[in-house]
C-alpha cells in the first residue's frame, strides 16, 4: 500500500468518526436527577384529586383471614367489581360466600337508596334495602369523610421509590392508619380497633391512585396466619363509559334479611 493511500484511508476514517460524534451530539450529558417527591404531597394531592372524578371503576379484593359483611357472620366477602358515577351512584357486583357456599351479591346504591339481589337472601330479585347501612357514595367519593379522609390519616408515611405496576410507573407510599378512619375505602366492610399497614400505589404521570393495599395484623390466628388484607384498584377514571341506574323492578320490604346490619 502506498504512503499516500494510506494517508488518504486514515483522512477518511477521521472523517467518518467525526461525523457519527457529531450526529451524536457530542459528548454524552448526565440527566439531571429529578428531586424526589414528598410522600405527604402525593397523598393530600391525590386525595383531592379523587374528590374531583366524574366516573371510574374499581376492585375490592380480600385474601388472608375472612371478614364477614352481617354480624352474624354468615356472609363471607370475598370481591367487589364495580363503578361510580358523580355525584353519588356506585354498581357493583360482589363475591360472597352465604353459609360457605359462594354466590354473587349485586348491589347498587344511589344516595341513601340501596338496592341488592341475591338468589337465596332475595330469592334473585331486586330488593330496596340496606346493603351497608350509612354507606353514601358522594360521601365516600367527594366526601371529606372518604377516600380523602383515608389518605390524609396515614401516619409514618414513607416513599419506598417507584414501580412499575401493570405496565405504569408508580410511587409505592407506605404507612399506617386507624382501622377506623380508613374504613370507608372498604364501604365499612372493614373491622377492628388497631392499625392498618397501608401502602399506596400512585401513578408518576398524573398523581392519581391505583392500588391501596390495607393489611389488618391483629387479625392473625393459629387458624388464619395470614391477616385479612384488603386490595383496592382504582381504574378508568373519568371513563363516559362507566354508568350505574336503579332497577326498575325492585320490591321494597320491611323485613331485614340476614345481610343487614343493625
Amino acid at each position: 500500500m502506498s504512503v499516500n493511500r494510506f494517508y488518504r484511508m486514515g483522512a477518511l476514517f477521521l472523517s467518518l468518526m467525526l461525523l457519527v460524534t457529531g450526529c451524536g451530539g457530542g459528548a454524552a450529558t448526565t440527566p439531571t436527577p429529578q428531586p424526589t417527591p414528598d410522600p405527604l404531597i402525593l397523598l393530600q394531592k391525590a386525595a383531592q384529586d379523587i374528590q374531583n372524578v366524574t366516573s371510574l371503576r374499581f376492585k375490592l379484593q380480600l385474601t388472608g383471614a375472612p371478614a364477614f359483611i352481617d354480624t352474624a357472620k354468615i356472609i363471607s366477602f370475598v370481591s367487589a367489581d364495580g363503578g361510580y358515577t358523580a355525584p353519588d351512584k356506585v354498581g357493583a357486583k360482589v363475591s360472597a360466600a352465604v353459609s360457605g357456599v359462594p354466590g354473587q351479591i349485586d348491589i347498587v346504591a344511589i344516595g341513601d337508596l340501596q338496592y341488592f339481589k341475591h338468589i337465596v337472601l332475595t330469592g334473585n330479585r331486586w330488593l330496596q334495602q340496606d346493603f351497608s347501612p350509612g354507606f353514601n357514595a358522594d360521601k365516600l367519593i367527594r366526601g371529606e369523610e372518604g377516600l380523602k379522609k383515608a389518605l390524609n390519616s396515614m401516619r409514618n408515611v414513607t416513599l419506598e421509590g417507584v414501580e412499575d405496576l401493570f405496565g405504569v410507573q408508580v410511587y409505592k407510599v407506605s404507612g399506617v392508619a386507624s382501622v377506623a378512619e380508613i374504613s370507608a375505602v372498604t364501604a365499612g366492610l372493614i373491622q377492628g380497633t388497631g392499625d392498618a399497614i397501608a401502602t399506596i400505589y400512585i401513578r408518576v404521570d398524573n398523581g392519581q391512585v391505583e392500588r391501596m393495599v390495607l393489611v389488618q395484623p391483629e387479625t392473625v390466628t393459629e387458624r388464619y396466619p395470614d391477616p385479612t388484607t384488603w386490595t383496592m384498584e382504582l381504574f378508568n377514571y373519568n371513563d363516559p363509559g362507566v354508568t350505574v341506574e336503579a332497577p326498575t323492578d325492585a320490591a321494597t320490604v320491611d323485613t331485614p334479611t340476614p345481610i343487614s346490619k343493625p
